[in-house]
């Protein structure tokens, strides 16, 4: 997927983009593209441990997966996209447990040997949108769990060919409906209302609110999938 030089301009062309299953060892440039995605406010006390807590919930993303995807140029990664689809010969991912991401989080925050009070209210914010989304997502046979585009290449087609290869594998496997998790104040959630996506909740989301010191909803999408044409 290479952008054409412009005609005529001399112009060298835009690298090229490839798209590849996820590698062992691919988590901080995730955790990269997430941080600067989404900046933290001031309840974050640095990046440091900004980049810890996004290395655990990148991890907790991926282990709640069976899908994933990573979109790369000569220079790193540019956008990646992780996903359930229950239906996948590999099998279910594992079930999430009771406490969702804490677990994940502590482990990657305490890695970092930081005590950091302000974090207490973090991972409480954390928890209680954990439990809104599940009382909010209807039941599914396929998620998107995490889908991150770098900022200089949304619009480029990047982020539209990662979820048309998820949504592809989901109906080969026989998905019949696909939700997705986001926010109004972070993430281009118009993105999914132009790709058919139809939202059926709305809440306040004290996580993006906490991280980011601004008052933000949150919104869960869903798609009814078509069976893949023989």
């Amino acid at each position: 997927m290479t952008e054409s030089a412009r005609a005529g301009g001399g112009a060298p062309q835009a690298p090229a983009v490839s798209f590849r299953p996820y590698a062992p060892g691919d988590i901080p440039a995730c955790a990269r593209l997430a941080r600067d995605a989404w900046p933290a406010g001031p309840s974050i006390a640095s990046k440091e441990l900004e980049l810890a807590g996004m290395e655990g919930y990148m991890q907790y993303s991926l282990d709640s997966s069976n899908w994933s995807e990573v979109a790369c140029t000569d220079e790193g990664m540019v956008g990646f996209l992780f996903g359930r689809i229950d239906g996948l010969p590999a099998g279910p991912p594992p079930e999430r447990g009771l406490l969702g991401e804490l677990p994940s989080l502590l482990s990657s925050i305490l890695d970092h040997d930081r005590r950091e009070p302000r974090m207490l209210g973090f991972l409480w914010s954390l928890a209680m949108t954990e439990f809104k989304v599940r009382v909010n997502t209807p039941e599914s046979d396929a998620a998107v769990e995490m889908f991150i585009v770098d900022a200089a290449w949304r619009g480029r087609g990047v982020g539209t060919t990662l979820l048309d290869r998820f949504l592809k594998d989901a109906r080969d496997a026989g998905a019949r409906r696909v939700t997705v998790y986001t926010d109004e104040l972070m993430s281009n959630w118009r993105f999914y209302e132009g790709r058919g996506f139809t939202r059926v909740a709305t809440f306040h989301d004290n996580i993006t609110s906490h991280y980011s010191g601004s008052p933000a909803r949150g919104i869960i999408f869903t798609m009814d999938l078509k069976p893949s044409e023989v």
